[in-house]
């Protein structure tokens, strides 16, 4: 019987370990959220697309309790948890979901580190944007900055390697710079509203900081992060002053790129 080191020895190897994810709320993605959507919609109906265990959908239900909230998540056994936060769980692909709808309207739809995942990310985007539910809604849009400082170092080192999740996770098709993401979006028809980044220090070492959860996200647990004091301790006091800092340059500090997007 193989033990929870050895399933993890080797990010590629899928049919040894499946969803692998330690999840958290993306907390720019949600400033943007609050000030963007409810300011003008507070009980608004949100599609969180790729919507994992339901990290985000908890915080938007706590940011807006009235809302609506789909999402939509192909892994069962994140869906199976995402369903305690949100109203409604697709388990199944976005387009699956946008051909059985029964004609709703979004206000906004939730994009957190989603089309890097995917093989065109444009065809995707495109097809958001010409359908009826999705193409007047708010777009919150999250992506990995590949030009974040330390993979800068590590590509000068000549370094690359896929891990479980974060910059180099395993199931990324695509990647990303501020400047590429603006490109893609108005190819999508959207224009940039607003924009933040998430900070990138901590973040360099979440391989080394997730080990501790190995065996509980291999149990399931994988919103076992936000249940850590240390992790709390880091929210509270640290996260504010790191994230102020990596704003002053997000195309080099920020670990991920968010934006606010509607139609152009």
């Amino acid at each position: 019987m193989r033990t929870s080191r050895t399933r993890s020895a080797y990010p590629l190897d899928f049919e040894a370990r499946g969803y692998s994810y330690v999840e958290r709320p993306n907390r720019a993605l949600l400033q943007l959220f609050e000030a963007h959507v409810l300011r003008e919609r507070p009980e608004p109906t949100v599609l969180d697309v790729g919507s994992g265990a339901g990290a985000n959908a908890r915080e938007i239900r706590r940011l807006a309790p009235e809302a609506r909230l789909i999402g939509i998540e192909p892994n069962a056994q994140a869906a199976a948890l995402a369903r305690a936060a949100c109203d409604e769980v697709f388990e199944g692909t976005l387009d699956h979901f946008l051909a059985h709808d029964s004609g709703r309207r979004f206000d906004a739809v939730v994009l957190s580190d989603v089309i890097e995942h995917i093989a065109d990310p444009l065809a995707f985007l495109k097809r958001l944007a010409q359908h009826p539910a999705t193409r007047s809604a708010a777009w919150l849009v999250s992506v990995p900055n590949y030009a974040v400082w330390y993979n800068r170092l590590r590509t000068l080192a000549g370094s690359f390697s896929y891990g479980w999740s974060g910059l180099y996770d395993r199931t990324h098709l695509r990647f990303f710079t501020r400047r590429s993401l603006h490109e893609l979006l108005a190819a999508a028809g959207r224009d940039v509203v607003a924009e933040a980044s998430t900070p990138s220090l901590a973040q360099s070492a979440a391989p080394l900081l997730r080990r501790p959860l190995e065996a509980r996200v291999d149990a399931g647990h994988h919103l076992a992060l936000g249940e850590s004091r240390l992790f709390r301790a880091y929210e509270r006091w640290v996260e504010p002053t790191e994230s102020r800092v990596c704003a002053a340059w997000p195309e080099l500090l920020g670990f991920q790129i968010v934006c606010l997007v509607r139609a152009a």
